[in-house]
């Protein structure tokens, strides 16, 4: 597997691409890795994030959205969808610049990428906090720290919660 540094410019033109339909599909074994540094200007929420004018989604999770609520085990309320930007927000500081890996394209536009700050996954640390889902319908890379998250009931699992895709259909 080959791996380019590719500057924002560059990425921001094969996101282009990729909606217009111009490139190959990314998410089935590609022949070659587009990876790059990425300077985070802006954490949208616990699984999205904004370089400049790029949006970016972590790939292969699901956070609760920023109004979203949980409840403890005594049933109190608790902001999860707050819980979860703020440990996003505390993660991207940590590092000066991301190294992520485009993955895919979404519906949206968004780069769909694997981010790591300082050599740790982004998107597992915050599954492993129980503060996103394993976004199984897209991918299976974090159903273990999941797993984890649930039997040590951190974050969501400490009580009840509805999935962030289901709270999205709701609300």
């Amino acid at each position: 597997m080959y791996r380019f540094l590719i500057t924002q410019p560059a990425l921001a033109c094969l996101a282009w691409l990729a909606v217009q339909g111009a490139t190959p599909a990314l998410a089935d074994d590609p022949p070659f890795a587009l990876s790059g540094e990425v300077t985070v200007t802006k954490v949208i929420d616990g699984d999205s994030l904004r370089s400049g004018r790029l949006k970016i989604r972590l790939h292969g999770i699901d956070a609760p959205e920023r109004k979203q609520t949980c409840q403890t085990d005594s049933g109190e309320d608790w902001s999860c969808g707050d819980a979860a930007t703020r440990a996003m927000g505390e993660l991207v500081a940590a590092a000066p610049q991301l190294v992520c890996s485009l993955v895919d394209v979404d519906r949206y536009g968004r780069l769909v990428m694997r981010c790591e700050a300082d050599g740790t996954d982004i998107a597992e640390t915050l599954v492993a906090r129980g503060l996103a889902l394993a976004y199984r319908r897209y991918s299976t890379d974090y159903v273990a720290a999941e797993d984890a998250a649930a039997h040590e009931r951190r974050g969501m699992w400490q009580g009840r919660f509805d999935a962030p895709w289901d709270w999205r259909r709701k609300n």
